[in-house]
């Protein structure tokens, strides 16, 4: 018995029965094992996630049992964020010179025996170095998951990858608190931690068997040579940033430690830049810049994400200060914006190999621009709905956008340079974040700004129409920040080849 597929000239090319058996059976492994490489990169993701909010819950906990103040222990979260946020593009290039499976092997090894130090520490000091070592392994794994994407899958799985992954990393900030939260009422603080090792383990052997090994691929690409300077001005430049913007309205913008960071921060990125263009070897190519769909798809995400950001710092103090909710309430609130989003990041990412994503994310940005200035005005409502179809639109944007723009972003890295442009991709993701909550949280405050107060604000001293103009500013300086975002994703051309 014969089996016949149609040639592309139009004749007929004739398959024995055990061939076509043998080529049905090496498609299914094709398959298994792409599978497989896809929840290794979407299990990165939501680990990293995971470990950024699975903390904070337990910083009570955590201060009694070092008997630490809160402004000490606070450094477990901010150590971890300054280090993912201040490597991304270094471990980025790092794939891009090594392999980026040997990177993302070591980056979940990293994680792993750190998570375990985490959970056995002896002092609270201990316990900050080794979350700044767990923060080593996670810039790993974060920046390297967008790359592997378009490095290890085939084109028509590349949208709904995105979108898988898109919808990982948003599970692991969902759960995050929630699941710290039941880890340290039925366990203890070190369980947050040591959980991490068994499934780490996991996804190390899984990681060696599925993904391939393209390190001969990467030093064909590259030179042997490795941009040390730009990499020390790229940590000093992000780290100041990022810890500036983080800490401004805490410490004050006038504060000198906050001015010196700053100023730091813009003469590194000016050096920066200057090395960068004259550097034999860069650790980022500034030419990647002339591309309109990574220059502008790079900042639609800078600014959607510090909206993002932004409205989950705010969006509490609306629901329980102004509409009088209890925490519970809020949370699921919260829920319906999650629930909705693990729906419809997978199904936009399929969108993808139909309509440009281009389009998907001009659509999205314009969709949730409009959302948050009517959501401005709909804020004094005594009704909740306008608040629950804030989130269900706010779900349907970001998980439309989410997938997309990693699709726009990504679909311009040009061979052996994956690694450096997922790294700036989520190093500007990380960073509008920050600026998101600083920008949030200006605004609100100068609804305060005329009413007479002294010493620190207490906002439940101030009358709801006081509130209320705080919010509405808010929002509506976040429609403006949206609207910025539609236009930066219009501009932002895909390449047809996406």
């Amino acid at each position: 018995m014969n089996n016949r597929y149609p040639a592309s000239t139009g004749a007929e090319i004739i398959f024995t029965e055990h061939e076509a058996e043998d080529m049905e059976t090496t498609t299914a492994a094709d398959r298994r094992r792409q599978n497989l490489i896809l929840f290794s990169i979407c299990f990165a993701s939501f680990m990293v996630n995971l470990d950024t909010y699975i903390v904070n819950i337990s910083l009570p906990k955590i201060s009694h049992y070092f008997n630490a103040q809160p402004q000490e222990v606070s450094w477990i979260i901010l150590g971890y964020n300054l280090t993912v946020a201040s490597l991304l593009i270094i471990m980025g290039r790092v794939g891009d010179k090594i392999g980026l499976k040997n990177v993302f092997q070591l980056g979940f090894a990293l994680f792993t025996v750190s998570s375990l130090v985490c959970g056995l520490s002896p002092s609270l000091l201990v316990l900050i170095i080794s979350r700044c070592v767990q923060g080593i392994g996670a810039s790993m794994l974060y920046s390297m998951t967008p790359a592997m994407v378009p490095k290890f899958l085939p084109a028509e799985r590349r949208g709904p990858a995105f979108g898988t992954l898109a919808t990982a990393a948003a599970l692991g900030i969902t759960v995050g608190t929630p699941l710290g939260g039941i880890i340290t009422g039925f366990l203890s603080w070190h369980w947050i931690f040591l959980i991490n090792i068994p499934v780490g383990i996991l996804a190390i052997v899984v990681c060696q068997k599925a993904i391939p090994d393209d390190s001969r691929d990467s030093l064909a690409a590259e030179g042997k040579g490795f941009d040390a300077q730009g990499a020390i001005l790229s940590f000093i430049c992000s780290m100041t940033m990022v810890f500036g913007i983080s800490k401004g309205e805490t410490y004050g913008w006038s504060s000198p430690l906050i001015m010196v960071c700053l100023a730091v921060a813009a003469c590194s990125l000016y050096l920066f830049i200057n090395w960068e263009g004259r550097a034999k070897d860069p650790l980022l190519d500034l030419s990647l810049f002339r591309d309109r769909a990574f220059t502008f798809g790079n900042s639609a995400s800078v600014l959607a994400f510090a909206y993002l950001a932004g409205n989950n710092f705010i969006m509490p103090f609306y629901l329980i200060n102004f509409k009088h909710m209890k925490a519970e309430q809020a949370g699921f609130f919260f829920l319906i914006y999650s629930v909705l989003f693990m729906f419809v990041g997978p199904f936009a990412g399929k969108l993808t190999n139909r309509i440009s994503p281009r389009l998907l994310c001009t659509f999205a940005m314009a969709l949730c621009s409009i959302n948050a200035l009517v959501f401005s005005f709909a804020l004094s409502s005594n009704s909740l709905v306008p608040a629950v179809l804030y989130f269900i639109l706010m779900a349907v944007s970001f998980g439309t956008f989410c997938p997309c723009n990693n699709t726009v972003v990504m679909g311009m890295a040009p061979p052996g340079k994956q690694g450096v442009v997922a790294g700036t991709y989520r190093m500007g993701n990380r960073l509008g974040m920050a600026i998101g909550v600083c920008f949030f949280q200006i605004f609100y405050s100068l609804a305060f700004s005329s009413v007479h107060h002294t010493g620190a604000i207490s906002y439940e001293k101030f009358t709801a129409d006081v509130l209320l103009r705080g919010f509405r500013d808010t929002y509506m300086a976040g429609g403006v920040l949206l609207f910025a975002a539609f236009m930066f994703s219009l501009l932002a051309k895909a390449k047809k080849s996406v």
